[in-house]
């Protein structure tokens, strides 16, 4: 609501000079990317730019109308994605960055790259924002994926909630997450039993081995539950390499690792979960 009465108090002083990016906006975002070809696409994206291009040359003059129009409803989806990339590119404040993620929420997945989705909220995240209702609209597919090249690795749906909702206090996602855990397909419920396991909260750990025993919760799911929660090991190299390193290096291992997107980052979040399991005591 405050950020609402504020924008609303920004876009009323812009109108105050006849300005108003709401006609422009729905002239420009009339569009699918997912509906249409690479060609089609190629032909209307230089129109997004102009429209970059125009809101930076003025931000004192269009920045509150395009904050109050990311608030809106009934904009095209792609706009509220497209035009939270463009908050972003011109503000750091807290503020923004919340209304950014407002208007992602708004987004449509189908339309978007997955991987730029996830690296923006994990930022947003790592930042103190909290992402989690854009973060949990990825439960809705659960083949939510992208794939990382460089280091041959894909980062499945279960990684993807992992890296965006792990850096906040799990306060702000343990309920809801449980609260959907029985309304999501099999894959997302995975998902989110590979978030909790991550996490290693005793709220989060309560509802993975309740679904251990869950006769109403598909087999596969039981089963993966049972298997992760098996996951205590820690390699010879893991062991060698632990006998040196503190708590306060290994938090900072753990932070560090949900900043970045290989395989070797997501090894040291292995080995830091399974240790800190460890010292986590839920009697």
């Amino acid at each position: 609501m405050q950020i609402r009465l504020t924008i609303l108090f920004l876009h009323i002083t812009t109108l105050s000079f006849g300005q108003s990016l709401k006609v422009e906006i729905d002239n420009i975002y009339n569009f699918k990317p997912s509906k249409m070809t690479d060609a089609e696409q190629e032909k209307k994206f230089p129109s997004l730019d102009k429209f970059w291009d125009k809101i930076k040359a003025d931000t004192t003059l269009y920045l509150p109308s395009l904050r109050f129009e990311l608030n809106e409803p009934n904009h095209n989806p792609y706009f509220y994605y497209d035009g939270a990339g463009l908050l972003l590119s011109l503000s750091e404040t807290n503020f923004d960055k919340k209304l950014a993620v407002i208007a992602i929420t708004k987004c449509d997945l189908d339309d978007i790259s997955q991987k730029l989705y996830v690296t923006t909220l994990n930022r947003l995240s790592n930042e103190g924002i909290d992402v989690t209702n854009a973060a949990i609209k990825i439960l809705a597919d659960p083949n939510f994926s992208f794939f990382i090249p460089q280091h041959v690795l894909t980062f499945n749906q279960g990684y993807c909630l992992t890296y965006m909702l792990l850096p906040q206090n799990p306060k702000s996602y343990t309920d809801t997450l449980i609260s959907m855990f029985k309304k999501v397909e099999q894959g997302s419920q995975k998902s989110i039993i590979t978030t909790f396991w991550f996490a290693y909260t005793c709220k989060g750990d309560s509802l993975i081995k309740s679904v251990m025993v869950d006769k109403t919760v598909d087999k596969e799911v039981r089963d993966y539950a049972k298997k992760i929660m098996g996951y205590t090991n820690l390699s010879k190299d893991q062991k060698e390499y632990l006998k040196d390193v503190g708590k306060n290096e290994l938090d900072t291992l753990r932070i560090e690792s949900l900043k970045r997107f290989s395989d070797e980052a997501v090894d040291e979040l292995d080995m830091t979960t399974r240790v800190l399991r460890h010292d986590l005591n839920c009697r």
